[in-house]
């Protein structure tokens, strides 16, 4: 019985599998707004029906490829800045892979970062939710240790902490200055938006090696936290 159920297991898995693969497919072909139960049940050999047995709706499919997407891509900054260097050095490297995964699956990249897929809404404090938030905490806890130990200089901001980066910054590490938090987004909003751009091919007609230019912009906006 147990040899059974484990087969079993093992061909689901493999669906399910097949299933998100059919999904990516049709995104990249036809968009995420063209996304169907019929054309995934259709690639696979499968009736629309039969595919409710594995997913509970075209809804329950795209929110697993969201959170397969963030997954993977916190997996790549988090093993990045899993190392013994510097906190400059981690937070340089995260940085370098978060550009490296996109660029490696920028249909996947656009599923979570791109245009909202019609008639769709991520569970409220579902799996995705939980999901993203883990790239965010991959750069922060660098960002925090490299500040408790003087490799960082939070760069000063005009206007004041507002409630939002107060609360996070509170959440974060009650020792953390809130103005930081201001920082952070703002340095995540520049290296995400070139990415965003190298992507949608809005730097092919300045960039010949946007890799370069990235990396060239990523060293700018760490030596701005760095203390001398």
């Amino acid at each position: 019985m147990c040899m059974t159920a484990t087969r079993r297991e093992k061909n689901r898995a493999a669906t399910i599998e097949e299933i998100k693969g059919a999904a990516l497919s049709q995104i990249t072909s036809e968009g995420a707004g063209g996304l169907t139960l019929r054309g995934i049940a259709r690639a696979i050999g499968m009736s629309p029906a039969g595919l409710y047995r594995y997913y509970d709706g075209l809804d329950a499919i795209i929110t697993e490829l969201i959170t397969d997407a963030y997954t993977d891509l916190a997996d790549a900054v988090i093993a990045a800045t899993a190392t013994d260097e510097t906190a400059t050095a981690r937070l340089r490297e995260g940085m370098l892979a978060y550009r490296r995964w996109s660029v490696d699956h920028p249909n996947r990249f656009l599923l979570i970062f791109g245009t909202p897929i019609p008639g769709y809404a991520a569970p409220e404090g579902g799996p995705t939710v939980e999901a993203n938030r883990r790239i965010g905490e991959a750069f922060m806890s660098v960002l925090i240790e490299g500040w408790r130990r003087g490799e960082f200089s939070m760069p000063e901001r005009a206007r004041p902490a507002q409630p939002g980066e107060i609360e996070l910054a509170s959440l974060a590490a009650p020792d953390l200055p809130p103005t930081s938090v201001g920082a952070f987004l703002g340095t995540w909003a520049h290296f995400h938006g070139m990415v965003t751009l190298e992507i949608l091919n809005q730097l092919d007609w300045t960039y010949e090696d946007p890799a370069a230019f990235y990396e060239a912009e990523v060293d700018a906006l760490i030596a701005g936290w760095t203390t001398d």
